[in-house]
């Protein structure tokens, strides 16, 4: 006969039993709920795509995944999608769906496919003419452009196409062409002539860009160039021979994209070497960098700060070039250096806002130094100012009014811009 303990028993092992089985019921939603925490983005959708592929426009947003949905930031969604150049962003959305959290971005497609005027005027001369362009060749974000420009010291006509690679971790890749015939006049900051020659230049090259992350990249490139001097009775201070060149190039560069509401605005450096073999020439090396830092204030006024530098000790006269890359426009666009190193510091301030783009208020400090082959060094300086027009569904400001004062040279010049420039 069983007595009290032994019921007691029974009735504690039936209920040891009956934890056990609601344990194991329960173990794999407790676990799920444990290794879920916060919910997170798992998957990333675009719509409203009508000729972009759709990897494409999802590209850039696959850094987002995995990220939590509280801490997601829109506008750091839309700047990725606009530094893209093709797409505009319309809504961003974090929609729940089986199996996870999608972020849905809905787009309008840019125009890429237009004919693009171009005219420049300042007071090294003037240019006009005309490009076809694709910004988005294929819908897959290549570029390609044809056409040519006509001024009051050189024409020009040109073609090219860059492609993007459309699996991951491969290069990307780019072909170039280009012919000219031009007066070059080499000036001095006061826009005096220092060597004059005409000169025709047959340029041919290609590239491949490899991108290690959303943010930095690596580039090589080569490129061949015939520079063919033509007789002149104007001719001032004009090299001896023809030459032709072969370069061998290689870079880094780093870009991150932030979006107010009103400016996309950048942090981006580009380092470069280039070796550069002359034939009738001697051959040289030359390093670069360029580099620029915008950041909003408020929303619609933002700080700029940009610069840049070249040396290129040896560097022929056919090789030297406008220090453009300083990114500083109180020099002539005829002046023309070896060595330089330049900066500008400046604010932008948005004005208005249309249907197709808006418009906006820029002033800037500018800063170079320059050496040449006639000019000794020197140290320029003064104010810029202007007006940018920024439109909506074309990823280029196109149209440009603005003026600048070289107050060591005490030089003043004005510019217009439409278009693009080369």
């Amino acid at each position: 006969m069983d007595g009290p303990g032994t019921s007691l028993r029974t009735s504690a092992r039936r209920l040891r039993a009956w934890g056990i089985c609601l344990l194991v019921m329960l173990w794999p939603g407790l676990l799920a709920a444990q290794e879920a925490g916060p919910p997170r983005i798992t998957e990333v959708s675009v719509t409203g795509l009508k000729r972009t592929k759709q990897w494409v426009a999802e590209k850039p947003l696959q850094k987002f995944i995995g990220i939590e949905t509280a801490a997601l930031d829109p506008q750091e969604v839309r700047a990725a999608v606009l530094a893209e150049g093709i797409l505009e962003p319309l809504e961003v959305d974090i929609v729940e769906e089986e199996g996870g959290w999608v972020l849905r971005v809905t787009v309008r497609e840019k125009w890429s496919i237009f004919p693009l005027p171009i005219i420049k005027g300042d007071s090294g001369g003037w240019s006009f003419g005309g490009f076809f362009m694709d910004n988005n060749a294929f819908g897959m974000n290549d570029k390609f452009f044809a056409g040519g420009t006509y001024g009051s010291k050189a024409w020009l006509v040109a073609g090219g196409y860059m492609h993007t690679p459309m699996v991951t971790n491969m290069p990307g890749w780019g072909l170039s062409f280009s012919f000219s015939r031009q007066e070059r006049r080499d000036t001095d900051p006061n826009a005096l002539d220092l060597r004059v020659f005409n000169l025709d230049s047959i340029r041919g090259g290609g590239s491949l860009n490899f991108k290690l992350n959303d943010y930095l990249a690596l580039s090589s490139g080569v490129s061949y160039s015939n520079k063919m001097l033509k007789d002149s009775e104007q001719a001032v201070n004009a090299p001896e021979e023809s030459a032709q060149f072969l370069e061998l190039s290689a870079g880094a560069s780093f870009r991150r994209s932030s979006w107010d509401g009103f400016f996309l605005s950048e942090e981006r450096v580009q380092t470069g070497y280039s070796w550069t073999a002359g034939f009738g020439a001697p051959s040289w090396h030359r390093i670069s960098l360029m580099a620029g830092w915008e950041k909003s204030i408020v929303p619609g006024f933002r700080f700029v700060l940009k610069g840049g530098g070249a040396w290129a000790p040896e560097i022929p006269v056919l090789g030297e070039s406008s220090p453009n890359e300083a990114q500083v426009n109180i020099l002539p666009s005829s002046f023309v250096a070896r060595h330089f190193a330049g900066a500008s510091l400046g604010l932008e301030k948005h004005l208005f806002k249309f249907g197709f783009g808006s418009l906006s208020l820029f002033a800037s400090w500018q800063a170079i130094w320059t050496e040449g082959s006639v000019l000794d060094a020197r140290f320029d300086h003064g104010p810029a100012g202007g007006v940018s027009l920024y439109l909506s569904k074309i990823a280029i400001p196109a149209l440009a009014v603005g003026a600048a004062y070289n107050a060591a040279a005490d030089y003043f010049q004005l510019s217009f811009s439409l278009g693009m420039s080369f």
